[in-house]
């Protein structure tokens, strides 16, 4: 049998053993302390700097538009705007000038707020999106850009008006149908009929305006006066060069902006809009196929059905179309939209219109505008298109270029879904017929009632 003895004694640890650990254990958790602390540094120093910056906010087909592109971009959007709001105060009484000049203080204020920030505004973002679409469609319009090209783009903004460094495009010559149409608006315009000109002797020069039978309004100096002289291309060139650094010294640190940045992120692009459209528009002409037509704008299917059906019963298009039609800016005039082309008008509505003949009444034809009704009054196979209409549809053609090209690329946003807008408003043809002026109502007689019934003197609602 073992013997049972007391239990053993503890060893007694030394206090200086105690003291030693605790130290050691101190150290160990500063030091972890530490680790973190300086990891939770790095990482914040790490995502600031290199992570944030380098997020894809969108993706065009293979080129991605980082944030830190999105903010040197923006903040050059801010600095056009506040050049714009300047620009207009120069043209308005001094209410509004105040107005549009502190619009533009509030405008620069934001720089500042932009590098850094996780917001995004929709606009520029999608500016920056279409951008791509540009320069990525180029190819299949055949048309190609070089450094060189972008480099004298982004200069020509500072080149001396009268000496350009990129020659502007020639205007094409007038049409004769076209050249009439001019003709009759400057008379409008100015109120009297432009002279004809006196028949001149073959050869000799014409007299100077504001002369009696050409005699020179003053006696030249002896010697002649010197002309200003033209800047040539170099003196140009510099004058440019010396306007764009003025520029950039203003610009570039605020937006964190290099040149290589400005042409990559401004230039380019912009010259790529103005290529694309270049080549898009070249081939369109002074006239087009053109219809003149009214319509009556309803805001269901119904109620258009409705509309139709008194028409085909035998009211007039024209009085349906003040007493039904939501449209404004056409209902006053019976609904006349005049002349238009194709281009102009939303798909449904002028395939509709272009396929009905003269004193034809359309189905109800569905738009984002609404319901509408369609009677054509005349076709011209080939009318002369004013400046308006052709300005239109260049523009048309640009915009259904770059919906295409969208459609074809994968393109995908860090915005959410735009909401589906509310119905927007017509937009009648540049230059349809404006509504008559309301005639006003003759003053009431001294002591008769009034039309609506109402106690004079009192209130009337």
């Amino acid at each position: 049998m073992a013997q049972v003895g007391p239990p053993p004694r503890k060893r007694r640890v030394p206090r200086r053993e105690i003291e030693a650990r605790r130290q050691r254990m101190l150290r160990w958790g500063v030091g972890i302390a530490a680790v973190v602390t300086v990891a939770i540094l790095a990482f914040g120093f790490l995502y600031d700097n290199v992570i944030k910056p380098n997020q894809t906010l969108a993706r065009v087909g293979p080129a991605a538009i980082s944030r830190q592109d999105y903010w040197k971009s923006r903040a050059y959007d801010l600095f056009e705007q506040a050049q714009q709001y300047q620009d207009f105060a120069q043209f308005v009484g001094p209410e509004q000038q105040n107005q549009y000049l502190a619009m533009a203080q509030q405008s620069l204020s934001q720089v500042p707020q932009i590098w850094g920030s996780t917001d995004v505004d929709a606009t520029s973002l999608q500016k920056m999106i279409d951008n791509q679409v540009y320069l990525q469609g180029l190819g299949d319009l055949g048309v190609s850009m070089t450094p060189e090209e972008v480099h004298t783009f982004a200069l020509n903004r500072f080149a001396p008006p009268d000496t350009p460094l990129i020659p502007a495009a020639p205007t094409p010559t007038l049409i004769p149908e076209r050249s009439a149409m001019a003709t009759g608006t400057a008379q409008a315009l100015f109120g009297t009929p432009v002279a004809s000109p006196v028949a001149a002797t073959p050869g000799a020069a014409p007299p100077i305006a504001g002369s009696e039978q050409g005699t020179p309004l003053a006696t030249p100096a002896a010697g002649g006066a010197t002309p200003v002289a033209t800047p040539d291309p170099a003196e140009a060139r510099a004058t440019a060069e010396a306007g764009f650094d003025r520029f950039a010294t203003t610009l570039f640190p605020a937006a964190h902006l290099s040149q290589q940045d400005y042409e990559r992120l401004i230039a380019a692009p912009a010259l790529a809009r103005k290529k694309v459209s270049d080549a898009l528009t070249a081939q369109i002409g002074q006239s087009a196929p053109q219809v003149r037509a009214a319509h009556i704008l309803a805001p269901t299917q119904e109620a258009a059905e409705a509309a139709r059906q008194r028409i085909l019963a035998g009211d007039d298009f024209a009085t349906v179309a003040r007493e039904v039609s939501t449209d404004s800016a056409t209902a006053g005039n019976g609904g006349e939209l005049g002349w238009f082309t194709h281009e102009e008008m939303a798909p449904a509505f002028a395939d509709a219109a272009f396929s009905l003949a003269p004193g034809e009444i359309s189905e109800p034809v569905q738009t984002q505008y609404g319901w509408h009704l369609i009677e054509v009054e005349e076709k011209d196979p080939d009318r002369p298109m004013t400046e308006a209409q052709i300005n239109r549809v260049k523009q048309a053609t640009v915009d259904q270029w770059l919906q295409d090209e969208t459609a074809k690329l994968a393109i995908s946003s860090s915005l959410p879904p735009t909401p589906t807008p509310f119905a927007q408003t017509f937009q009648p043809p540049v230059d349809a017929p404006p509504p008559p002026t309301p005639t006003p109502s003759p003053p009431a007689t001294p002591g008769a009632a009034p039309a609506n019934g109402a106690i004079p003197g009192t209130p009337s609602g």
